[in-house]
């Protein structure tokens, strides 16, 4: 049935328009009626059931065993190199006095009296402009640092590097100094006896804003397990292999290595640090060998320049390197070393006047207080240098140069802890991951129990982390499926406040003295059970040692011997009998019969 509503219009004069609206109470009127349809009225049906029927269309077809998706569209970048400017190409045959008279000609050409002026106003007019009116300015910095963020902490997925090869594990990763959208990762397989014959040995620079493909691929001439980026030469690239061999790249020269040194590690190179120098051409490099050897990039043909064995002077035991730590704020000749014996070690290099370079070992971590495994990860906190986070099992730590003992120590966890590292921007923000995939972030600054936050990354294992330094949002996690994944995390978790760098100070301190009390504690006990001891003389028992059978025996004869000959074991005669034992005094009788 149509039903066809008539259309209603209103008129309204022109001096009408734009009064303000006048609400009241007026009586109900009806505008229009529908009146029913004749041919059911004259049949006296005023009401019926309306049949309903519900079609479904559709325009896709219906497709079994059938997947659609879309072409992932591959984008690469490409530099140019102008090295002439705006001079013509003519211009490179010309002498200096031609030079100078084709200078002047396109001075005087209009195109140039035209141009820059006009470029020249517009720019002169937005720089005075923005020195009038700061654009770019922040209003209320200060307060706003000092307020908590409400919003809640997370990260989102910015890019996933997919390893080309399989079998590979993303154990090392390195940010590029100065572009903070390229990393370095290196690929291997760590694993005893489960590297594949046919696995290749190639790793890879990757660029956030184009993951599908890595820019730069590194042939190596065996896998490589770690690498850096120089800090003050960005194009210059160092990274240690499984074999133990150290390789250099400078990258304006292509993937393959300019040089590779032969006399090196004989286990695999865990970490590589670029270090401070006059040329900022040397690095240190750490193995399970037992071993940290320096180097010097411009002269890698004649091997290491400068070597130690990772064992302290008293003892005889070597430990093997598996993490490092270096910067230049805490001292340019202190090295902090992770074991695989779950120790910590300060390596103190100072170098002596025309004599060789003398060096020191500290060791942390009493039999009560080590790790219960390798050390992965040691890394110093970005602005109190003396505290440094470790991770070797299933806890993190927090230690201070000072002490032999860590001052904060995390739960522990169902999982194994992997890797660590802290905020570059927060004191109190560090980043641990697990054997099980996960993500754990730790602001100590509000919570020191349990995580702030936490996120799965993947089903596989992680097995390294690293934090984008020039903002700190943004973090790479290598894991053992070959995938590196970059997060980035929410403000609240980079953002620093106004009062965090001196409370974390304060709370390092707090704790740091409260350690201390409870060691000298400790001591004083010790002295004092010392001292009673010897206060207390023990009796001297010369069968002690020997087994409790014959120490019974031994004891049994020595006690008939001196009863035999009537005196005490000290000399002493046997004392009288008693009362009770004395024979009966004899009487007349038998004195008489005596």
């Amino acid at each position: 049935m149509e039903i066809r509503i008539p259309p209603l219009e209103y008129e309204k004069t022109r001096r009408d328009f734009g009064h303000q609206p006048n609400f009241g109470d007026t009586p109900a009127k009806i505008d229009d009626s529908i009146d029913s349809d004749p041919r059911y009225r004259e049949k006296g049906i005023e009401w019926f059931q309306l049949i309903e029927k519900t079609v479904d269309l559709d325009c896709i077809p219906k497709m079994a065993r059938h997947m659609v998706s879309t072409r992932s569209h591959k984008t690469a970048q490409k530099g140019s190199s102008h090295q002439d400017g705006a001079w013509p190409t003519e211009s490179k045959k010309m002498d200096l006095s031609e030079r100078d008279k084709l200078r002047k000609r396109l001075k005087k050409d209009d195109l140039y009296l035209h141009g820059v002026p006009s470029i020249a106003m517009r720019a002169s007019h937005t720089v005075n402009q923005n020195n009038v009116i700061d654009m770019y300015e922040k209003y209320f910095d200060e307060e706003d640092k000092g307020v908590h963020i409400s919003e809640p902490p997370s990260t989102k997925t910015a890019a996933v590097f997919r390893d080309p090869n399989d079998n590979r594990e993303a154990n090392y990763v390195s940010w590029h100094p100065e572009n903070p959208g390229k990393l370095a990762v290196a690929y291997s397989c760590l694993q005893f006896q489960r590297m594949p014959v046919d696995m290749k040995e190639i790793s890879y620079i990757w660029d956030v804003h184009s993951p599908n493909s890595p820019e730069l691929a590194l042939v190596p001439n065996s896998p490589l397990v770690s690498l850096e980026y120089n800090i003050r030469s960005p194009e210059q690239i160092v990274g240690g292999s499984y074999n133990g061999l150290v390789s250099f790249w400078d990258l304006r020269k292509g993937a393959t290595p300019t040089n590779v040194i032969d006399k090196a590690h004989h286990d695999p190179v865990y970490d590589i640090r670029w270090i401070q120098s006059r040329s900022f051409n040397e690095c240190v490099t750490v193995s399970t060998d037992g071993r940290m050897l320096w180097w010097d990039v411009r002269n890698l043909k004649q091997g290491y320049g400068d070597s130690l064995i990772l064992k302290e002077d008293k003892e005889k035991t070597t430990y093997g390197g598996m993490s490092m730590a270096y910067k230049t704020e805490a001292g340019a000749t202190k090295y902090l070393v992770g074991t695989e014996q779950g120790y910590v070690l300060l390596v103190d290099r100072k170098a002596k006047k025309d004599a060789e370079s003398t060096k020191t070992l500290k060791l942390y971590g009493k039999p009560g207080a080590k790790h219960h495994g390798p050390i992965y990860s040691i890394e110093r906190n970005p602005i109190h240098y003396k505290n440094f986070l470790t991770v070797g099992d299933w806890t993190a730590r927090v230690w201070v140069e000072d002490l032999k003992a860590p001052i904060m120590t995390t739960r522990y966890d169902k999982s194994w802890l992997t890797a660590a590292c802290w905020s570059p921007t927060r004191p109190g923000v560090f980043f641990t991951t697990k054997d099980d995939g996960t993500l754990d972030v730790w602001d100590i600054y509000y919570k020191q129990n349990e995580p702030t936050f936490s996120t799965k990354v993947t089903d596989a294992s992680l097995c390294a982390i690293k934090v984008e330094k020039s903002r700190g949002n943004l973090l790479a996690i290598g894991s053992k499926d070959g995938t590196c994944t970059v997060l980035q995390i929410s403000a609240g978790l980079y953002e620093s406040h106004a009062d965090e760098k001196k409370e974390m100070g304060d709370m390092f301190e707090r704790e740091m003295k409260r350690e201390k009390n409870l060691e000298n504690r400790a001591l004083a006990r010790k002295r004092e059970e010392k001292e009673r001891a010897k206060a207390q003389p023990v009796a001297f028992d010369p069968y002690a040692d020997e087994p409790e059978p014959l120490r019974k025996k031994l004891e049994e004869v020595e006690r008939r011997f001196f009863a035999t000959l009537k005196i005490n074991p000290d000399g002493t005669p046997l004392s009288a009998p008693a009362e009770s034992e004395k024979a009966p005094e004899a009487g007349p009788a038998a004195r008489t019969e005596a």
